[in-house]
């Protein structure tokens, strides 16, 4: 939700800036490799479908999911000449650290899942389980390695559905704003 969001802020800025020249400056970034990100999204999407269960039901999912982070940082690596990517790239560095640290998953607290389930208490949240539909395993903010850079962040209202977030994906939504931009001094 919160990368969508960054993608319509950043073309939303852009138009503001550029206003009718904002499709040629969108077209003049020049971004290598763009199939790696596209491939990286690609591999996500069986962990992003799996319903709740074991971890241990999901090594491959795991697998692809790890796989994905490691394309986006050769893809970040490619771009490394624009300013946004150089952005995103530290937060795909963020995100893939905690989720290493923490079996290949995402972590997220019971706690994080109350706020954005209205309704539920953080006990119903199973520890060491995959979070359904998600990159996410629940674990308790002490059995979490690096907690602060884990989904920890809440997007609250006036989004239609509240949705957990790191610091990484808001580094890489950064990332994504100033990229769509079109140049390299966006600001």
């Amino acid at each position: 939700m919160i990368l969508a969001s960054a993608v319509i802020l950043g073309l939303i800025a852009s138009i503001i800036r550029h206003r009718s020249n904002t499709l040629n400056q969108l077209a003049a970034i020049r971004l290598y490799s763009v199939w790696l990100a596209l491939l990286a999204l690609a591999l996500q999407w069986p962990l992003l479908r799996a319903p709740a269960r074991h971890t241990h039901d999901l090594v491959v999912q795991q697998l692809l999911f790890l796989l994905s982070h490691l394309l986006l940082l050769v893809f970040a690596w490619r771009n490394r000449h624009l300013l946004g990517i150089r952005i995103l790239g530290l937060g795909v560095i963020c995100n893939l650290a905690v989720i290493v640290a923490n079996g290949a998953f995402m972590p997220i607290t019971p706690e994080t899942l109350a706020q954005i389930n209205p309704g539920s208490a953080p006990e119903q949240w199973f520890i060491g389980t995959h979070y359904s539909y998600s990159k996410d395993i629940i674990l308790s903010q002490e059995a979490t390695r690096l907690w602060a850079l884990s989904d920890i962040l809440v997007l609250p209202p006036p989004f239609p559905r509240p949705t957990a977030f790191s610091v990484g994906d808001l580094v890489i939504a950064v990332g994504i704003v100033i990229t769509l931009q079109g140049s390299d001094n966006p600001f």
